[in-house]
Formats: structure tokens, C-alpha cells, sequence
């Protein structure tokens, strides 16, 4: 088994065309903490994750753990977590995250397999949504129809649009925009971010019920799991939730609460690859589908490889500004809207470093 020789770590920024507002937070950039592990037989393995700079602090402390290592996800896992340098949850995860997805991507390069099938490849392809649909300054219904039918045109058969910045009444006037603009064939989820309490959540609830709605995702605070699980057990609409979710033992709560009908966990977050797949093992035994948050560069790989995959999250360049000059190869949806892993080995991306090198913000080598 190789050993790891180094690992970069690279902060970026790339500031988006015009701000977007979710039901609780403004996004004026795309932020990306990047890890490169250089192994000793050669192979040279890539992760990341979302977050500002303060998470290239957390993963720079942690790579230093890896140096001398053994490419073995399960102990590189907990020599990472047992520490606790930066907490239990959240700055301390994200950075984790990075470090354990760029083992896997060693894993499968050392195997010459895809993580895919790495972690069982049960899918040759699955389905996929567009995200969008965000709160803009001056944004108009109009606007709103025009940036959704456009998805569709390139090929979406799935959407998810923002709610829960504004009144129950005003987004449903969304809503019905929306579905207007698609038709009645295209999947249309509503996400709120966790912005409401469990009286709006309840009212909006009713109102989705009435409409053809594929997930209402995070309706409430990710600690108010019985809040939560209230709801999901009242709706008719599928709730979804997790994207908030940072450990295993979080996702064994949430399930066990019965807290959601979908569950969002992401690797870019909850601890990298390693934990993804307890996750959605778990889920399994429970006949609960995974439909992950985050890049579909990372997650294809991973729904495609469970039998309770669901869905993939599909973000373009104007929620993710290094999407298209990050990586060496872009991930495009298929004509019936679906999404293939690539089958090179690893994660079959490569960041090339040139093309992003002016949007880096940080950059450190730990050996």
C-alpha cells in the first residue's frame, strides 16, 4: 500500500456574475478548499470542499496527520477525527472532508477503478436536478420563468428553486411560476434552508400538498428533529433533509427520528467519502433514499454506486464560478436529463492547477 508523501492545500475564490440569496444567506462567491496528496508509488489524488479561508487553516493542521501514512481510508479517517483539533462538527469536517475524498480518489487510482466502482457500482447512471431558482436583487417572476425554462432547454428534467426568504404567498406565486414555465412533466423541489419555524413550515406544507411538489427540503432548524419528524410524518410531500447533517452519528439520529423522507448527506461535508458511504448504508436499511447536496463531480460517483441512490444536485457556472475552469473534464447531463459517472479511475476529474492559479487565495505544502 502507498504511503502519502505530501499534501497541498489550496484556497479559492471566484466571485459570481451577481449575488444570490437563499432562504437565509446571501452567496457573492464560490469558495473551494482544495487537497492534493502525492503519494510514494506516484499516483497524485485530488478532493475538496466548499468554505472560506478559515477552512484551508483547518485542513492544512489536520494534512499533517497524513504525512508517512498508509493510503487506508478507515484509520487516515480516525487519526483525522480522534484529535478533535477544531471540534466535533462543522470547520473541522469540511476540512476532513477534503482530505478523506482525496484518499478515495488515491483508492480508486491505485485500484484503477472508479470510485463508482470502488464502493459496489450498482448504477450505470441516475437521475439528476438543476439547481437554481435563488432570490436575486430585482428578480422578477418573469426572470425567474426565463432561468428555469432555460434549464429545461438544455435538458433538465428536474429543478429546485429557493423558498423561505419571503411570505408563504409570495412564493408560492414563485411556485406557480415555476411550474407554469416547466409544465407538468419536469420535477420541481423546493428547498428553504432551514429558515422556517414549524407554524410557517406547517402552513407551507398544506400548500405543497395541493401542488406536485418532488421534495420539500430543510423546512426547519437541522437541531429541531422533532419538529421535523412531526412534519414528515403529516405532509404527503417527501421531506428532505441532512445537508446540515456533519457526522454519522447526526445521520443515525435524523433517520431514527424519522425526521426525513430523503436524506441530503453530503461528503463534501459530514467527513469526506468514508462516512458518505455509513450513511447511505444506513439509510438503506431503513428504505430511505440518498439524494446528496453538492458537486456532481464527487456525488455521481457516490448515488450511482448505491442501490438507494436517488439523485444528483447539478450545479452550472453560475452557482459554481471554477466548475468549468477547475476541472480537466466536464461532467454534462445525458439527453433524458440523467447522469454518468466517469469511469477513469479515481474520481475521473483532475483540478488543473494553471487555470485556477488566479483565484487562489492560499496555498500551503505540508511534508
Amino acid at each position: 500500500m502507498p504511503t502519502i508523501k505530501s499534501v497541498a492545500v489550496s484556497a479559492y475564490s471566484a466571485p459570481l456574475e451577481a449575488p444570490i440569496t437563499n432562504g437565509l444567506y446571501t452567496y457573492t462567491a464560490t469558495q473551494i478548499v482544495a487537497c492534493r496528496l502525492e503519494l510514494s508509488n506516484g499516483i497524485s489524488a485530488i478532493g475538496w470542499t466548499h468554505g472560506e479561508k478559515i477552512v484551508f487553516t483547518a485542513a492544512e493542521a489536520i494534512a499533517a496527520m497524513l504525512i508517512g501514512q498508509e493510503l487506508n481510508a478507515e484509520r487516515l479517517w480516525a487519526r483525522m477525527y480522534q484529535p478533535k483539533l477544531f471540534g466535533r462538527r462543522g470547520l473541522e469536517q469540511r476540512a476532513l472532508s477534503a482530505l478523506d475524498i482525496a484518499v478515495w480518489d488515491g483508492l480508486g487510482k491505485e485500484a484503477g477503478m472508479s470510485v463508482h466502482r470502488l464502493l459496489g457500482g450498482f448504477h450505470d447512471s441516475v437521475p439528476a436536478y438543476k439547481a437554481g431558482g435563488y432570490y436575486g436583487e430585482g428578480k422578477s417572476l418573469e426572470d425567474l420563468q426565463r432561468e428555469v425554462s432555460g434549464h429545461v432547454e438544455g435538458g433538465a428534467r428536474a429543478l429546485k428553486m429557493k423558498i423561505g426568504a419571503v411570505s408563504v404567498a409570495e412564493d408560492l406565486a414563485r411556485i406557480d411560476a415555476v411550474r407554469t414555465a416547466i409544465g407538468p412533466d419536469v420535477g420541481l423541489l423546493v428547498d428553504v434552508n432551514n429558515a422556517y419555524d414549524r407554524i410557517t413550515a406547517e402552513k407551507m406544507a398544506a400548500a405543497l400538498d395541493e401542488r406536485d411538489i418532488y421534495w420539500y427540503e430543510e423546512p426547519l432548524s437541522p437541531d429541531d428533529l422533532k419538529g421535523a419528524a412531526d412534519l414528515a410524518g403529516r405532509t404527503r410531500t417527501p421531506v428532505a433533509s441532512g445537508e446540515n447533517e456533519y457526522t454519522l452519528w447526526g445521520f443515525r439520529d435524523l433517520i431514527d427520528a424519522s425526521a426525513a423522507d430523503v436524506i441530503n448527506a453530503d461528503a463534501q461535508i459530514l467527513g469526506g467519502i468514508t462516512e458518505w458511504a455509513k450513511c447511505a448504508h444506513y439509510a438503506q436499511a431503513k428504505h430511505i433514499p440518498v439524494a446528496p447536496h453538492g458537486d456532481q463531480e464527487i456525488h455521481t460517483q457516490l448515488v450511482a454506486a448505491v442501490p438507494n441512490g436517488l439523485i444528483v444536485e447539478y450545479y452550472d457556472n453560475s452557482l459554481n464560478r471554477l466548475k468549468d475552469v477547475m476541472f480537466d473534464q466536464r461532467l454534462d447531463l445525458n439527453a433524458d436529463g440523467s447522469i454518468t459517472p466517469f469511469s477513469t479511475p479515481g474520481l475521473g476529474v483532475e483540478i488543473q492547477d494553471q487555470a485556477v492559479e488566479r483565484y487562489r487565495v492560499a496555498h500551503s505544502v505540508v511534508c
